[in-house]
């Protein structure tokens, strides 16, 4: 008998197969078509959304409160998940733990789906018995950073219509408006106010070269995406941004409070302090500081204490060095950590407050002065034009 299976691997289908009762002799994988298929090209820029693996999370921990076991937990879980590629996944994992690996080991072959982070709480409540605290630790961890992405959302949506609006307005003008009135002034003879030569000017520049200028609309920030995603891209941006003025302290704070409160829930969870900066290294998206804390570890593995290693780098703030020598010396280092977490918390969110009262008079104003610009541009030349005729 000759058929055909959807798996991701060979190993995978050989398994389907026995769990259906069937016991190929061979299994080959079939040749790709040439033609387009729309729906592997779907699957392949799907992804497992943050929101959607808190919601699994938060339901195996559930499960796993109630006694059933780890499998019929996953299975439940694994037909209530509507997104396919997350399905597949959690099938692949279930086949994997009943072929006698753990839990955090099959989830370690999706790097895509469970972050390092995932991984090595579930292997650390795996190893101490209590996966669902691991698990709720992980959903608190997931919470946070959510609340913290909607909040920079919130805070440049404004920004981000006004600047669409303009840009919108701008072609609009230059594609349609200005043309019209060019056409009106040339038949004219009398000099143009400086706005509207410089209207005109933009219209003829965007005429001749518009091609270049959509190329350059696309193409920079394409090239520009590309390059920052490159360790060297990374590595400057990161290093720009934070000097940047009023806009670089609350980048820092924000990254450190995003490595104090992983550390915290990490020490919480029984994992070892080299392995949770090399774990917090990995998961920061700032790459000098991802390099001070390796060198942290680095240092620590040589016999020094981590409030001196910190120091040594220069990276950290003095009241992240001044609670960790407390936590060391008091032997209460995630209390301490989660106070510098719960600091700069309230720090950041008070700063978006402020940028988010800064930044909506700042538009207006901006958005007053192109308005008045346009307006000069398009109705000067009617009122000299009136005064001459008169």
């Amino acid at each position: 008998m000759i058929g055909t299976i959807d798996a991701p691997t060979l190993e995978s289908a050989g398994d389907r197969l026995y769990q259906t009762g069937y016991f190929p002799i061979s299994i080959e994988e079939e040749k790709a078509s040439t033609s387009l298929n729309l729906q592997e090209v779907w699957k392949r820029f799907k992804k497992v959304k943050l929101e959607e693996l808190v919601v699994f999370s938060q339901q195996l921990s559930t499960l796993y409160k109630a006694g059933l076991p780890l499998l019929t937990g996953l299975r439940s879980l694994m037909e209530q998940t509507e997104n396919k590629k997350f399905k597949e996944v959690l099938e692949e994992v279930q086949m994997q733990i009943e072929r006698g690996s753990t839990l955090h080991s099959a989830m370690a072959k999706h790097p895509d789906v469970f972050s390092t982070v995932y991984i090595n709480m579930i292997r650390a409540g795996e190893t101490s018995g209590m996966l669902n605290e691991s698990l709720d630790r992980f959903v608190t961890l997931a919470d946070r950073e959510l609340r913290t992405r909607q909040k920079v959302r919130e805070t440049t949506r404004y920004p981000k219509i006004v600047i669409l609006s303009l840009v919108i307005a701008f072609g609009v003008l230059m594609t349609f408006v200005i043309p019209r009135f060019a056409q009106v002034f040339a038949q004219f003879k009398t000099p143009l106010p400086l706005p509207t030569r410089i209207m005109i000017e933009i219209n003829e520049i965007f005429q001749t070269y518009w091609y270049l200028i959509l190329g350059m609309l696309f193409g920079i920030p394409i090239l520009l995406k590309r390059y920052l995603q490159m360790e060297n891209g990374r590595y400057l941006w990161d290093r720009l941004k934070m000097r940047i003025p009023l806009f670089g302290p609350l980048f820092l704070i924000i990254a450190l409070s995003r490595f104090a409160y992983t550390f915290v829930i990490l020490y919480r969870s029984g994992i070892p302090i080299l392995q949770i900066l090399e774990i917090t290294s990995t998961t920061l998206n700032n790459i000098p500081l991802s390099q001070s804390i390796e060198e942290v570890a680095r240092k620590i593995k040589e016999g020094r204490r981590l409030a001196d290693a910190m120091r040594e780098t220069g990276r950290f703030t003095p009241l992240v060095i001044q609670m960790v020598s407390v936590g060391e010396s008091s032997g209460t280092l995630d209390e301490m950590l989660m106070r510098v977490t719960e600091y700069y918390d309230l720090e950041v969110e008070n700063a978006i407050k402020k940028m988010s009262t800064y930044i909506e008079p700042i538009l207006t104003v901006f958005l007053g002065v192109a308005v008045l610009f346009v307006a000069l541009a398009v109705f000067l030349p009617w009122w000299n034009m009136a005064s001459l005729f008169k």
